[in-house]
């Protein structure tokens, strides 16, 4: 699930604005790109040319969701020759990587994943290596368009954004460029400085624990950034309440110009996967109970109203945490426990709404924009053929959670009127839309993990630890999470772990300390 949803346009270009002025912080620290800023040491920064080479028998292997990280430890564990078993709730594989079909025109929407920055080197070497075919993720040449306090603007090249948010006389002496740099690039060159290896297993060192004070917007406001600034840059589908810690991480490892989709769907890259693993993935099996003794692990689970059990060497548990904590599980350390127990999810509806034409192109519109309602639009079909078009909301928090209470009907007109908001004149035919929502959904229970103030440094290193013979994937178990990159590095990181794992050493450790 990406965040920081802003597309691009000829204009001002806030996602273009952010990468620059982070690029030429990290730069300036450190003279080394943004895509290659994290240090190479042994962990996730970057995916190794060669499959795992099995150390020791092969070990059986049970793996709690089938969803872009289990697929991808799935599939290193059996290339490794190791017996691999996976339980997934539901009766697809891609947990939120969801590609939403059935439109007119053959035409396809993203409900999850939906972007692809440049420098994500994991999921840009999985696709390629599965025969997948990147493309742009949006237009170019035509506007963009903002809904600021119900009035829309189209930002053209003249356009001048200035007057439309509250900034301070300072801030319009400094330009948006100007604030950019003192808000975000000044302390960004601090964070690399003090974040060394922002991969690491340990992270985050204690010299960058002022960044975990508070959440990020708040600690722009800390910085003297005016209500105007803090409104302008939390346009659109962005989270509200996140670590300041963890977006700076993020924003760290993320290029956030020219990105990509898969050509045909987002959802062809774990049904790529599900492929190799054919006759291994158990579909509509829910987890009832997991646990582990000294020899080995037990999972209990039922599929079409019948009880099955399953022991294997190890577990890779990949569900996110806002499953996990619903289910019946062994005795994990006190931090496990509570990372668990806290961990919050975001609240996120798409509703893809196709339409008969493509008119806002008529107008010169990219059919991409931004709100300051917690919203974004986008315009999936803009590169796909057929004259008909769908324009989606991507609505976030707790206006996503009110869409929740409502009935379908309801969602779909709710839906309507923020997009009309932004795009006058839509007509959409509620007959072929279709709304996702990711929290109501029982086998995701929210979005994309969201470290609040003060967790990473609580809990945040014990998210990803393995707990005996059982080991976590996911993107919230990833440096780089709410992304494909986190998911895929992890389910990577997993199988390593249970590949090289000597269960035997690890309770003979246990004992001796």
């Amino acid at each position: 699930m990406d965040w920081l949803i802003m597309s691009d346009f000829p204009s001002f270009n806030r996602r273009s604005f952010i990468g620059s002025v982070i690029g030429a912080a990290l730069v300036a620290q450190s003279g080394l790109s943004v895509a290659n800023s994290a240090k190479a040491a042994v962990n996730d920064s970057s995916p190794p040319d060669e499959s795992l080479e099995r150390t020791g028998t092969p070990k059986r292997v049970v793996i709690l969701g089938a969803g872009l990280s289990g697929l991808t430890a799935g599939y290193e564990l059996s290339r490794a020759g190791h017996d691999v078993t996976i339980l997934e709730g539901n009766n697809r594989p891609g947990g939120r990587v969801h590609t939403l079909r059935g439109f007119p025109d053959d035409h396809y929407a993203e409900a999850g994943a939906g972007r692809i920055p440049p420098n994500h080197v994991w999921t840009r070497k999985y696709a390629a290596h599965l025969g997948l075919t990147l493309e742009p993720f949006g237009p170019t040449g035509l506007a963009h368009v903002y809904v600021v306090g119900g009035k829309r603007i189209v930002a053209t090249p003249q356009t001048d954004l200035l007057p439309y948010f509250d900034f301070t006389p300072a801030e319009k002496q400094l330009g948006i460029p100007g604030m950019m740099q003192k808000y975000i690039g000044e302390p960004m060159q601090s964070f690399v400085a003090a974040a060394d290896d922002l991969w690491s297993a340990d992270w985050p060192p204690a010299a960058l624990r002022e960044f975990d004070g508070s959440s990020f917007f708040d600690f722009l406001r800390k910085r003297g950034a005016s209500s105007g600034f803090v409104e302008f840059f939390q346009m659109g589908a962005i989270p509200r309440d996140m670590s300041a810690l963890t977006i700076f991480r993020m924003l760290a490892m993320s290029e956030l110009r020219e990105e990509s989709k898969i050509r045909g769907g987002n959802d062809l890259l774990p049904k790529a996967l599900a492929d190799k693993l054919s006759g291994k993935i158990i579909y509509g099996a829910r987890v009832l109970q997991f646990d582990q003794t000294s020899s080995g692990t037990s999972v209990n689970f039922e599929r079409n109203g019948s009880r099955s059990h399953l022991t294997a060497d190890s577990i890779v548990c990949a569900l996110p945490f806002s499953v996990l904590r619903t289910l019946q599980t062994p005795s994990f350390s006190p931090l496990k426990r509570t990372a668990i127990a806290q961990l919050k999810y975001t609240q996120v509806v798409r509703v893809a709404l196709p339409t008969a034409t493509r008119f806002w192109e008529r107008e010169q519109l990219s059919g991409f924009a931004d709100l300051d309602t917690s919203a974004s639009i986008w315009s999936p079909t803009w590169n796909q053929p057929g004259a008909s078009g769908i324009l989606q909301l991507y609505q976030m928090g707790p206006l996503a959670a009110r869409l929740d209470t409502l009935s379908p009907t309801e969602r779909l007109q709710s839906a309507s009127a923020t997009v009309a908001s932004a795009f006058p004149g839509l007509q959409p035919d509620f007959d072929r839309s279709v709304e996702f929502s990711w929290q109501r959904n029982e086998w995701s229970r929210g979005a994309f993990s969201d470290l609040q103030p003060g967790q990473p440094f609580a809990w945040g290193s014990a998210v990803a630890q393995p707990e005996g013979r059982i080991h976590f994937a996911g993107e919230h178990a990833s440096a780089c999470p709410a992304w494909m990159q986190g998911a895929l590095s992890s389910g990577y990181r997993a199988a390593r772990e249970v590949n090289s794992a000597d269960y035997r050493q690890g309770r003979r450790e246990r004992m001796a300390s």
